[in-house]
């Protein structure tokens, strides 16, 4: 779990299904179980109190952006309308499943050998970024069901991590290199199809 301070009323939470496991959840409890999640969520504010000093109390704004296979983004915010003397905390939740996949790289080499992987797959798609010496690969919903899910998913851990960013920081902090087709752009670049022969004849997917 990485908590964030992004603003004086806004804090950043990063939680991994690993994280929610432990605290007896699953991301299925986070549309059946409002309770709990409320309790979870209360958890949070009072940790990010701690560690970050953010003092919640009134109305509090909850954004969940669930990421497949990867965990979920938290943003709570603080209505600085409310009166700060009440010590009521009310929530106002709302989750949203994220179906793109958003991959950081540390060098452009695991970017290359990831594409030659996709281009012998048929796959097209993607966008290309860099951020803070970083590569980035961002890729539609679509994806998961041109190659399979869980396929699709295991492929790019092996070259990239997860990233809980959402790709419109990177897309504004950062530099787009290839905005469309980007697979097929650096494949054609760097003639890559050959050497993804090679590569899928050695992996064991």
């Amino acid at each position: 779990m990485r908590l964030e301070r992004i603003a004086a009323n806004k804090i950043k939470v990063f939680l991994t299904f690993d994280d929610l496991q432990e605290r007896g959840l699953t991301k299925e409890d986070l549309w059946l179980d409002r309770p709990r999640v409320h309790q979870l969520f209360r958890d949070l504010v009072m940790e990010a109190d701690t560690s970050l000093g953010f003092k919640a109390d009134g109305t509090l704004s909850v954004e969940v952006f669930a990421l497949p296979a990867q965990g979920m983004v938290i943003h709570i915010s603080k209505n600085e309308t409310e009166n700060e003397e009440d010590d009521m905390i009310e929530m106002d939740i709302t989750v949203d499943e994220r179906l793109d996949l958003f991959y950081k790289f540390q060098d452009f080499e695991a970017v290359l050998q990831l594409v030659a992987i996709f281009t012998r797959l048929g796959v097209k798609s993607g966008k290309l970024m860099s951020m803070d010496g970083y590569y980035y690969l961002h890729f539609p919903a679509r994806i998961r069901y041109d190659l399979g899910y869980d396929r699709c998913v295991a492929l790019i851990s092996e070259f990239g991590e997860a990233c809980p960013h959402s790709p419109v920081v990177v897309e504004e902090h950062g530099s787009i290199l290839i905005k469309k087709q980007a697979v097929t752009k650096l494949a054609s670049a760097f003639s890559l199809r050959k050497e993804a022969e090679n590569v899928e004849k050695e992996a064991d997917f």
